[in-house]
C-alpha cells in the first residue's frame, strides 16, 4: 500500500500556488544551456565485446565484474490475442533491486516549488535532460561503481526536516526490464539546512514551468512526469 501521509496537504498548498508561481519556461531552459555549453561529456557507440568491466557468462548473458546493476538476459514470451503475435523471443534487463526516483519539493513566497536535476546519461539528446531530484539505483547507492554518492540523498532519507508527501512502488517500463520497480517519493523540505549536496546541477521549478518544460523536445525526462502524476 502506497504512503500518503501528507498528500491532501500537498495538493492544497500545489492549488494556493497556482496564482503566484512563474510560469515562464524561459529561465530554466536557459540555465540548462549554459551548463550543456560548459560540460565535457561525449558518448558513442561500440560493440558489446569492447565494453569495460562488462562481459558475458556461460549462457551468453551480459553483466557487470561487480554482480550489480542489470544484466542483459533472453525472454521467450507466449501470448493468447493480447499482443500482436502469439511468441516471440528477445533480449531484457534484469535487475535484483530497483531504484529511487524522488522529487524533493519547499513552498516559497514564489508558491511551491520541485528541484530538477540537470542529469548527463549517454543516450540523452542534447545531453543533459531535466530529470527528478534522485534518479538512482541501489546499485548506484550502494556505490558499486566505486564513484561518488547519488546527490541528494541526504534529504530523501532524512529523518527530520523532511516529510514525505507520498511514496509508492511503480513498475519500469516492461518491454525492456524484466519485473523491475522504483520506489517513487515525493518529499517535502521543511528545513533546508537538510541539503548538503553542491545545488550546481540543480534547478528550482515551479509546476507550471514543468508543464511548459514538458512540451518542449527532448528537455523533460519521463521519470519526472511519472512521480508527479499522483499529485
Amino acid at each position: 500500500m502506497a504512503e500518503r501521509t501528507h498528500l491532501n496537504w500537498f495538493r492544497e498548498r500545489l492549488a494556493a500556488s497556482r496564482a503566484i508561481e512563474p510560469k515562464d519556461p524561459a529561465p530554466i531552459l536557459a540555465w540548462r544551456e549554459a551548463h550543456r555549453s560548459s560540460i565535457r561529456f561525449k558518448s558513442e557507440l561500440i560493440g558489446l565485446d569492447q565494453v569495460r568491466d562488462w562481459s558475458r557468462d556461460e549462457q551468453g548473458n551480459v553483466q557487470h565484474r561487480s554482480g550489480q546493476f542489470f544484466r542483459i538476459e533472453g525472454a521467450r514470451v507466449e501470448s493468447s490475442g493480447v499482443r500482436e503475435v502469439a511468441t516471440w523471443d528477445q533480449p531484457i534487463m534484469t535487475q535484483l533491486d530497483g531504484g529511487v526516483l524522488a522529487m524533493v519539493a519547499r513552498e516559497t513566497d514564489q508558491g511551491v516549488e520541485f528541484l530538477l536535476q540537470a542529469i548527463a546519461e549517454c543516450g540523452n539528446i542534447d545531453t543533459l535532460q531535466l530529470g527528478p531530484t534522485v534518479q538512482s539505483t541501489w546499485s548506484n547507492i550502494r556505490r558499486a561503481h566505486t564513484g561518488r554518492r547519488p546527490p541528494m540523498l541526504e534529504v530523501v532519507f532524512a529523518e527530520a526536516g523532511v516529510r514525505t508527501v507520498y511514496r509508492a512502488n511503480h513498475n519500469e517500463e516492461g518491454g525492456r526490464f524484466w519485473k523491475k520497480s522504483n520506489e517513487n517519493v515525493v518529499v517535502f523540505l521543511d528545513d533546508e539546512g537538510v541539503i548538503e549536496t553542491d545545488m550546481k546541477m540543480f534547478y528550482w521549478a515551479s509546476l507550471s514551468q514543468i508543464k511548459e518544460l514538458a512540451l518542449t523536445d527532448n528537455v523533460l525526462n519521463p521519470f519526472v512526469k511519472t512521480i508527479l502524476m499522483p499529485l
